[in-house]
């Protein structure tokens, strides 16, 4: 009877111990975030790539599991936000030198502004004068030296009024440089800020 007892206490316990205990293949899912002690191992899941490596998006953080898609997308800004203060660098120096060519071209504008009635009322002084020489034909040869000087001052007065008239567009093309460059600093910012959201999702627990 005692022997009975024996055996049935024993299968018991085997059915309790087979319905409670861990199969040997049912480990811890590898997934990012999963604690890992081997530094750059490797392994597949499903068809995902994992190492063992340091979250770069977690400061003081420990190994883990993460995928490689997540290792490559956080380089991809960490290399971007380590360039953003060249970029930032650059750009401040191309806003100095534009602002420079502005204040200058400014000056060039205002001067232009004043020239160019002055420059309007001498050739339209010139040209009343030169009709009149023209019109004296009986003098055209003893005129004629007058004539072409009048009509090379006009031709210069002309020159002047045309490359005064351009410097404004200089001014125009500056401002839109310099508005350029600011927008490629933001463009810059901006997609560095995309990039990290997308790590961050990634590279998100369990993913």
């Amino acid at each position: 009877m005692f022997r009975k007892v024996l055996v049935v206490a024993g299968s018991a316990a085997l059915i309790a111990a087979s319905i409670t205990s861990v199969p040997a293949g049912a480990a811890t899912k590898i997934s990012n975030g999963v604690s890992c002690s081997k530094s750059g191992a490797t392994t597949k899941v499903s068809g995902s790539s994992y190492k063992c490596a340091k979250n770069p998006l977690v400061k003081n953080s420990k190994l883990t599991w993460l995928s490689i898609d997540c290792i490559n997308t956080a380089a991809v800004y960490t290399k971007a936000l380590a360039n953003l203060p060249k970029i930032k660098a650059a750009t401040d120096a191309t806003i100095l030198k534009l602002d420079g060519d502005i204040a200058k071209q400014a000056i060039e504008v205002e001067k232009a502004n004043k020239l160019i009635p002055e420059y309007q009322a001498k050739i339209a002084t010139i040209n009343t004068a030169l009709t009149a020489l023209k019109a004296d034909t009986a003098n055209l040869v003893k005129n004629k030296a007058t004539i072409d000087k009048y009509s090379a001052a006009v031709r210069s007065y002309e020159a002047a009024i045309k490359a005064y008239s351009t410097v404004g567009k200089q001014g125009e093309r500056s401002e839109k440089a310099k508005a350029q460059a600011l927008a490629q600093y933001e463009n810059s910012k901006t997609d560095i800020e995309s990039t990290l959201g997308m790590a961050q999702l990634i590279c998100s627990k369990g993913f």
